[in-house]
């Protein structure tokens, strides 16, 4: 018996034959080609049928291209395409930028997916590949970076005429990639992005990146701290809970007023500020209300800073930025006033439950300290080192009556009878860790008052389960703490005191 073939339709080529799994296979094959970034898009165009595979085939679209030749923009609309069509499925981003500074930019969109990302590779000035799946990540989060860590080079880095695109071995051996896995013995591995770049990104070339941990550091004396720039920039680190700055001791423009409004970093938990003189620049323009650890360390300068443009920004201005009524001696008088005052306006606008507070070579005038101590309810660990503060501030450690206010050593022993005319307190009345190291300017003789009827007072009150005392105290490297203060101190401190 004869078998007969009826004829196909004229207008169903071979490829429309193919079963959609092959037709996925042959697209998943097209897409991995770093020529053409869109393909996926283009196969949508040639038909219904192929649109229609496409578009409920995940695995077409799981390879991302992003060439800094687009445009950020173009490249961040792409990539959060790309990952909504290839979800739930694991995909590879490979980035192409000349510098090293649009790598982030390209990048920031990802890190926020980085959970179903498989692997990173970058060309173009930087070379590097990033294998993720070799690591046991913790999967469960977003963000699979622990710490982002930009090095700041500045302009001087870059050649005469900024045409020098070939890479630097010698920098490239430093920063052999840009991915740093850490695998702790008891725990998941830890991963931190390293970048060294000329300038930090602009926040207009940037999505939110939902790192923790970001530190920041100036690596040349030709960069000038730009704080509009770097404020802007933490915009785009909403989740940070740790912020590390290192600068020079060198001014960059003021912020002049109405140019800046505060950012709001409301999980930061630990502040450090080191060797710069932007710290009241960058404390009058932070809101963190969670912050629990604030480091000062080497703000120190005797040179002048400019302080007209903060004064501008209050009418009338505030009262702190009077001279100081004590007239203390002080080797940085003007970081001192900045430092006070930047302080101040952080601990106004965010009332932070300020646990730990360390000033390494930076200092206040003494009515700051005065004020930062009326303010710091929660404060359970104050350290100083290197500081000008006079007998006066020691003294502010004592007992005082609310309703006399004395300023400076208590001028009544808190033992005796009530006083009729107002109870006793103390400022920093949560303190049980004080440490003073290399202070020239105090006195042994105010340093065992002070702590003397501090300590017979709060340990009182702590007995009654009316408040904390110090529990560790340290006196290290001051001229003027002799030999018998320290033993004056440890009859009543005992095992709490530490000496040198």
């Amino acid at each position: 018996m004869a078998t007969f073939l009826l004829p196909q339709p004229p207008d169903i080529s071979p490829i429309h034959r193919l079963p959609p799994e092959l037709l996925i296979d042959i697209l998943v094959h097209c897409s991995d080609q770093p020529s053409d970034q869109l393909t996926p898009v283009i196969f949508g165009r040639v038909c219904r049928y192929w649109k229609d595979v496409s578009r409920l085939s995940p695995r077409i679209w799981q390879h991302i291209y992003l060439f800094e030749s687009n445009g950020t923009a173009i490249s961040h609309d792409q990539a959060i395409y790309w990952m909504a069509r290839s979800a739930p499925l694991p995909f590879d981003v490979r980035i192409e930028a000349s510098t090293t500074d649009m790598i982030l930019p390209l990048l920031s969109p990802i890190m926020s997916n980085m959970q179903r990302l498989r692997r990173c590779v970058i060309s173009g000035r930087h070379q590097d590949e990033f294998d993720f799946e070799k690591y046991a990540f913790d999967r469960t989060r977003g963000c699979l970076v622990d710490e982002l860590d930009l090095l700041i080079k500045g302009v001087s880095a870059l050649d005469a005429l900024g045409l020098n695109t070939v890479p630097d071995p010698a920098e490239d051996r430093m920063h052999s990639s840009i991915f740093r896995a850490h695998c702790p013995a008891d725990g998941p591995p830890e991963l931190a992005l390293r970048l060294s770049v000329y300038a930090l990104p602009l926040q207009s070339v940037m999505k939110p990146v939902p790192v923790k941990s970001l530190s920041i550091t100036e690596a040349s004396l030709d960069v000038l701290t730009d704080v509009v720039r770097m404020l802007n920039f933490l915009r785009c680190t909403p989740m940070l809970e740790t912020l590390h700055f290192t600068g020079y001791p060198q001014e960059g423009e003021p912020i002049q007023p109405g140019q800046l409004f505060p950012v709001t970093l409301s999980r930061l938990r630990t502040l450090r500020l080191r060797s710069t003189v932007s710290v009241r620049a960058i404390l009058d323009h932070v809101d963190a209300p969670a912050l629990d650890e604030l480091y000062l360390e080497h703000t120190n300068v005797d040179v002048e800073l400019r302080t007209e443009p903060y004064v501008a920004q209050r009418s009338p201005p505030d009262e702190g930025e009077s001279d100081d009524e004590a007239h203390d001696f002080s080797q940085s008088p003007w970081s001192d006033h900045c430092t006070g005052m930047g302080l101040r306006t952080l601990l106004k606008r965010s009332r932070p439950p300020l646990r730990v507070l360390l000033m390494d070579y930076a200092d206040m005038r003494t009515k700051d300290f005065r004020w930062c101590f009326d303010h710091l309810p929660h404060l359970r660990e104050f350290r100083i080192v290197g500081s000008d503060m006079s007998d006066r501030v020691v003294g502010m450690l004592a007992p005082y009556q609310k309703r006399r206010m004395a300023f400076g050593l208590a001028n009544i022993n808190p033992r005796d009878a009530e006083d009729p005319k107002g109870s006793w307190a103390v400022r920093l009345p949560s303190l049980t860790k004080l440490a003073v190291w290399h202070c020239q300017r105090v006195t042994g003789d105010a340093v065992v008052q002070a702590l003397r009827e501090r300590v017979a007072f709060t340990d009182r009150a702590a007995e009654e389960g009316r408040g904390e005392t110090l529990e560790s105290i340290a006196v290290v490297g001051c001229s003027e703490f002799l030999f018998q203060h320290g033993q004056a101190l440890a009859e009543t401190l005992g095992e709490r005191m530490r000496l040198s």
